[in-house]
């Protein structure tokens, strides 16, 4: 039996949820969203300090990388959400948008449109915070956003310590000036993950009789006829199915999947395509390649004194079954609540490095400058966890197989350009000087990597210790695609050579955003159904 939607969309993650809400608000429509996974019921992935025990379970397709050359050849592990919510269901929760920079830049790769006053002027509406309402920020939007918790006053000594070395004031990084340092805010309500699909899709919402969210469907392709995307074909309750898409199709599946998807659908590199037996629907060679991403890298210090209440494990059982009974305790508490956004080099053309403020150490006594140090999980310390922002090294997402249920093979590129690393090795000499402030001399006693290490030895610092931050981006970017031949999608986020189908996901975003990829990702499933409800309502 063949069901017709006029939309289907595929992926219910951050972006797709929106999407499908928006365009379900107007009654001539009939949305279908379909999800790989299963609902949200796991509650410890909307726990603050225990979210990461669902990374490795059915609700995260469990990617890893390619042996990453630039990184002594390592795999770095990847968890990406399938689970309604999507990635921003198992995440930290940040919410950081981004600066002017970014938003900007989509415009000038040939994005018309989507520039920074347009997305201040979506996330306004989207957000729902104290700090707002003003030219900055929203209130009374579907994302609430309240302050990180946190359990030792210790933050606010970091906090003061990247004040006192001039790396920037103490406020809002999302206002007029992002080089700043606070508390981050999330998406969370009194302590509990609420993602942006749980706003969006509320149980008022999906009692939309025009609106239908099928999960446990796993979607094999896009079903052409001609050049146009007239379906999908889905595994579903063990059978393979047909779906008709009267209007469109919309990718949501992240930048991975969709990638993926677009592939084995026939839209991608034809050489690709190819060789893996696929008839050639368009030959779009952007589609997988400009895969970039954010590294992080942990800086620790042991402190000589103890630091008050920062000694609890947030995973234990005790404390999850605390945090599910009262709402209370260590379960609460990511141990990085606060992050500052600087320019290290001092251009103020963009922030080039994110440091996020961790009140414990995180060290296992590997690390040489820790030597001898006993009992050291029992020490206090703190953490800088450095990330640098816009990354020059770009890699790819390839297809193993024709089949769907293969993993794609996952190749970020890290530290393929070596600027990045020179770069780093600056970030990781800028953010040492936060030791050495009146504020943080007398919890300095131990440095990883050392305050006198050579260039050389950061370099193999950050090869040997540096890992993703979970924000790839780029696999089918949006441009001019009269000008630019590897973009995939227009301003409307048309595919290349096709006709009714969009992606609207992370894989959109021409480079990553100097903060984390959630916010901007609600900004493109917001701009993706205004745009595709304007043509409706133009029709």
């Amino acid at each position: 039996m063949t069901q017709t939607y006029d939309y289907i969309i595929v992926g219910a993650g951050t972006s797709g949820p929106i999407v499908a809400s928006r365009l379900s608000e107007d009654p001539r429509v009939s949305v279908l969203l379909l999800e790989a996974g299963g609902e949200n019921t796991n509650d410890i992935s909307r726990a603050p300090g225990a979210f990461f025990k669902v990374w490795g379970t059915p609700y995260d397709w469990q990617y890893e990388s390619e042996p990453q050359k630039g990184l002594n050849n390592r795999k770095i592990y990847s968890p990406r959400g399938r689970v309604v919510g999507g990635s921003s269901a198992i995440n930290v929760g940040f919410w950081m948008r981004g600066t002017k920079e970014d938003y900007d830049f989509w415009e000038q790769q040939g994005a018309k449109g989507w520039n920074y006053e347009k997305a201040l002027e979506r996330f306004q509406k989207i957000e729902d915070t104290d700090l707002g309402p003003t030219r900055y920020r929203g209130k009374g939007g579907k994302v609430h956003l309240e302050n990180s918790a946190y359990p030792s006053e210790f933050i606010h000594t970091l906090l003061d310590a990247f004040k006192e070395a001039g790396f920037g004031d103490i406020g809002d990084f999302q206002a007029e000036t992002p080089y700043r340092a606070d508390i981050v805010q999330k998406d969370y309500i009194n302590r509990v993950r609420h993602t942006p699909a749980d706003s969006y899709l509320s149980e008022e919402i999906r009692k939309r009789p025009n609106l239908t969210v099928q999960i446990d469907t796993f979607v094999r392709k896009v079903i052409f006829k001609g050049n146009r995307a007239v379906g999908v074909e889905v595994e579903y309750q063990g059978k393979v199915q047909q779906i008709t898409a009267g209007a469109e199709v919309i990718l949501s599946a992240g930048s991975y999947n969709t990638a993926q998807i677009l592939k084995l659908s026939g839209v991608g590199p034809k050489k690709e395509l190819a060789k893996h037996g696929i008839p050639v629907v368009a030959d779009v060679p952007g589609v997988g390649e400009n895969l970039n991403d954010h590294l992080m890298v942990n800086v620790r210090i042991l402190s000589s004194v103890p630091i008050p209440d920062t000694h609890f494990n947030p995973a234990s059982d005790e404390s999850i079954a605390e945090w599910r009974k009262e709402r209370t305790g260590p379960a609460c508490y990511y141990p990085g609540p606060a992050a500052g956004l600087v320019s290290s080099d001092g251009t103020h053309t963009g922030p080039d490095f994110e440091v996020i403020l961790e009140y414990v150490h995180t060290a296992n006594g590997s690390e040489k400058e820790f030597a001898g140090v006993n009992n050291i999980a029992e020490r206090s310390g703190y953490c800088l966890v450095v990330i640098l922002m816009i990354p020059k090294s770009r890699g790819n997402v390839l297809l193993a197989s024709a089949d769907p249920h293969d993993k794609p093979l996952i190749n970020p590129n890290y530290f393929s350009n070596p600027d990045d690393v020179k770069r780093f090795i600056k970030g990781i000499r800028y953010a040492l000087q936060l030791t050495k402030t009146k504020a943080l001399l007398p919890y300095t006693e131990k440095v990883h990597p050392a305050l006198d290490a050579s260039d050389a030895d950061i370099e193999a610092f950050l090869r040997s210790e540096a890992s993703t931050v979970f924000h790839p981006v780029g696999t089918a970017r949006i441009g001019d695609l009269n000008k630019d031949p590897l973009a995939v999608v227009d301003s409307h986020l048309r595919v290349r050579g096709v006709e009714g189908l969009r992606v609207a996901d992370a894989s959109i975003m021409p480079q990553v955003n100097r903060g984390h990829t959630m916010a901007p990702v609600t900004y493109i499933g917001e701009m993706a159904a205004q745009i595709i409800l304007s043509g409706i309502h133009r029709r």
